[in-house]
């Protein structure tokens, strides 16, 4: 197999053996303890090596550090609360959804969904945010209309 190679400094290139189990090879290929084999299909440990080295550089950035210390991130981070908290209510019976605090809480997203998108450069993690919370109050905003006329018409 030619994606599996050896890093045994006397041999370079394809390995003969295929690694089935593991690419770990404790004895050599010539009987002695080698470097183990690292371009294993089974376990890519370079391709985790070079994500992890190029996210440990990403994070030095300083354009990073700038936006993760921002309310460009902290403010939708934050924001996630009130996702939660709509998802949460919907355990609860739709008699004890309220329906001017559901309404508010559509306007208010609706408004920032179009902040979010207007300003620069654009806030995608705000966007995403206000979205699912404006999908999750509508649904309790429907809840609570479908409660209010089924009582209406069994008055």
């Amino acid at each position: 197999d030619s994606n599996v190679s050896c890093v045994e400094p006397e041999r370079r290139g394809p390995c003969p053996e295929v690694c089935t189990r593991t690419c770990h090879h404790l004895i050599s290929h010539l009987g002695r303890i080698s470097t183990p084999c690292v371009y294993s299909r089974e376990l890519p440990f370079r391709d985790i090596a070079t994500m992890a080295s190029r996210f440990a550089a990403y994070l030095k950035n300083p354009e990073w550090r700038d936006y993760f210390m921002s309310t460009h991130f902290w403010g939708p981070v934050a924001n996630w609360g009130f996702v939660f908290a709509g998802l949460v209510d919907m355990k609860k019976p739709p008699e004890k959804v309220s329906g001017p605090m559901t309404t508010a809480l559509c306007v208010y997203s609706l408004l920032f969904m179009r902040f979010a998108w207007k300003v620069q450069p654009r806030n995608l993690l705000l966007l995403a945010c206000h979205a699912s919370n404006e999908t999750v109050q509508l649904y309790q905003l429907s809840r609570k209309v479908q409660y209010e006329m089924s009582d209406k018409r069994s008055e």
